[in-house]
């Protein structure tokens, strides 16, 4: 059946008037909500309700209708809201505005027409104005080169030939030159140089040093942000670089947003301009750019937008060579990670944070430890017959099952998790692997698998990797596994970070380069204070504690020292009475299998 014409005039009249209820209903929850009094009756004043600089419209485009129809009003535009207030000199001017703009003008980009109501007064609690007083130690230097050399920098960039087009920047393109930033570590590696910065750019640093800059800036990374793309709010790693960060906008402006606890400044970053970060402004106030396409700016006739273009910054840093030094520690990547652990607290600390964790947990832990890992597998099966086989951390035994023809014996420190075993039949006992209870060259060959980095220092892990070795017979082998420092999120076999939480501000798992602030658990009967990671994002220190959530809803700590690349290695080449066969990286771990020599050359 097909509707008339004039049957669908109706309808369509009919949905318009719904449209309209609809909009008046949610205009006056606004005006509660905001406790602005509005009154059928006309007055000076306006509230434009779905008219201001959140919804995109310019103050200029406002100012254009405005000027149409009366000759004087006061235009209040309050930042980071969705409705305007218009303060006309006269009753008449104001009925002149609402007939002619109420639910009939519709502006460029707007989803419908301006909607209008008449109010007792303008609110003033959203007009407050913001800190404009830049953070210490922040200077912005307005046409820093010419319109002539910034045609010059953009016109030598080749983006076809662009490092890093991915998911971890959002699609941002960038460039580096002199090293690489790790955006999964946020750091450089001092000893890893890359292309050096092109002879294109150097006149840039001749004009630093005019203005007294003391670096030979050794880094360089280009960055191009489309409309509507930002960078989430950061402070840059204190570690990696001096104190000075420069970054020069070029194409077009943007509004950069420095916080420092509950202080927000905005800082209009022009293009040509050069933002020079340092001291306070550098080491303890986060800045970042939000995703949009416009930003709010202040101007001689009052606040507005300003559409962003195609916005490309370069931002020149020094490498450092050793550790920061910064008065800044609560904001201090070495602070945090300078977390000397003696013998005498390490005890007491693994204590704490491992075996009695592991007694409270045990249950759960072993009904999430099924799966056995491949390569560990691999090495399992290759096993000869009749081998004798000894799981230092046995855990739940899930490697104690499985080919008959190896003889399977299991330890661990936890009497929980070996009760667990027990049950399941298999051959277990309870110590420490530090002093395991086998006799010199009495097993064929040993795994431990995720163990050696509960032990909280150097020594320590060195004796566990020393006690798996003395009761290998000769020629015996033993496979270790410990957590990398390098969680790579493109490998194959990497799964730590692919299912990882997205991260609320940049939507990636903390890929932004930068670092976030992390919290720190003080642990005060050892006189140490440890970083407390967040499960599925990169790790950012050696020495730190891991959570782990119960079923019924309990937190628990517990302590890791995650290996960076050749640390396992090194400490395994300190071992006289083994040799490395093979080193490889599985599923975020480092791996190492040791043999056992048949003769000991002193």
């Amino acid at each position: 059946m097909h509707l008339s014409d004039e049957t669908s005039v109706t309808i369509e009249e009919r949905n318009d008037r719904k449209s309209v209820r609809k909009q008046r209903r949610a205009h006056h929850r606004l005006l509660r909500d905001m406790n602005i009094k509005c009154t059928e009756q006309p007055t000076q004043h306006l509230m434009i309700c779905n008219g201001g600089l959140v919804t995109g419209i310019k103050r200029e485009t406002l100012q254009c209708v405005l000027d149409a129809l009366i000759s004087k009003y006061t235009l209040t535009m309050p930042a980071g809201k969705s409705y305007c207030f218009v303060t006309c000199n006269s009753r008449e001017d104001a009925t002149c505005v609402y007939n002619y703009i109420h639910g009939r003008i519709k502006l460029p980009g707007q989803n419908g027409p301006l909607y209008v109501c008449y109010t007792e007064a303008v609110s003033t609690m959203d007009c407050v104005a913001s800190d404009s007083a830049f953070p210490p130690g922040l200077t912005l230097i307005e046409n820093f080169i010419t319109e002539e050399q910034e045609g010059t920098l953009l016109g030598a960039l080749d983006w076809d030939d662009c490092e890093s087009v991915s998911s971890q920047l959002k699609h941002r393109q960038v460039k580096h030159f002199g090293y690489e930033f790790e955006y999964g570590t946020n750091i450089v590696d001092p000893n890893k140089p890359i292309a050096p910065i092109p002879q294109d750019y150097k006149f840039l640093q001749a004009l630093f040093d005019k203005h007294g800059h003391k670096y030979a800036y050794d880094q360089l990374t280009i960055n191009k942000y489309l409309s509507g793309q930002g960078i989430p709010s950061h402070i840059d790693t204190h570690s990696v670089f001096e104190d000075t960060i420069l970054s020069l906008s070029l194409g077009s402006a943007c509004v950069m947003i420095f916080k420092k606890e509950d202080r927000k400044i905005d800082v209009l970053l022009p293009a040509r301009s050069l933002l020079i970060m340092t001291g306070e402004a550098r080491y303890a106030w986060t800045h970042g750019i939000g995703p949009r396409h416009s930003d709010v700016i202040e101007t001689e006739n009052g606040t507005t937008t300003r559409e962003r273009g195609t916005r490309v910054s370069f931002t020149f840093r020094k490498v450092r060579r050793g550790e920061c030094r910064c008065d800044f520690k609560d904001y201090c990547d070495t602070a945090k990670r300078d977390t000397f652990i003696d013998a005498k607290a390490a005890s007491g600390l693994e204590s704490s944070y491992v075996h009695k964790v592991y007694e409270e947990i045990s249950n759960h832990f072993s009904e999430t430890r099924h799966k056995r890992w491949p390569n560990v597998t691999k090495f399992l099966e290759n096993l000869q017959e009749g081998t004798l086989l000894l799981d230092v951390g046995c855990g739940n035994g899930k490697y104690l099952c499985g080919n008959r023809n190896v003889y399977k014996l299991g330890c661990d420190r936890s009497s929980g998790l070996m009760d667990i075993c027990r049950k399941r039949g298999f051959e277990v006992l309870q110590c420490d692997c530090l002093y395991l209870p086998y006799r010199d060259d009495s097993v064929d060959a040993a795994v431990s698998i995720a163990v050696i980095h509960h032990l909280s220092t150097r020594e320590r892990r060195r004796r566990a990797i020393s006690e798996m070795v003395r009761v290998l017979k000769p020629g015996g082998r033993c496979l270790i596994y410990v957590w990398a420092m390098e969680q790579r999120k493109d490998s194959a076999d990497s799964q730590y970070l692919r299912y990882g939480k997205k991260s609320k501000e940049s939507g990636t798992v903390n890929q932004s380069g930068v670092n976030r602030q992390t919290q720190l658990q003080r642990i005060s009967e050892y006189h140490l204070t440890l970083p407390i990671h967040e499960n599925r994002t990169n790790f950012s220190h050696s020495d730190m504690l891991v959570p782990w959530k119960k079923k019924s809803g309990e937190h628990f700590l517990r302590y890791y020292h995650v290996f960076r690349e050749g640390e396992l290695a090194k400490l395994c080449t300190e071992i006289p009475s083994a040799s490395i066969r093979q080193m490889y990286y599985d599923q975020g771990n480092w791996c190492v299998i040791l043999e056992k020599c048949t003769e000991i050359v002193e």
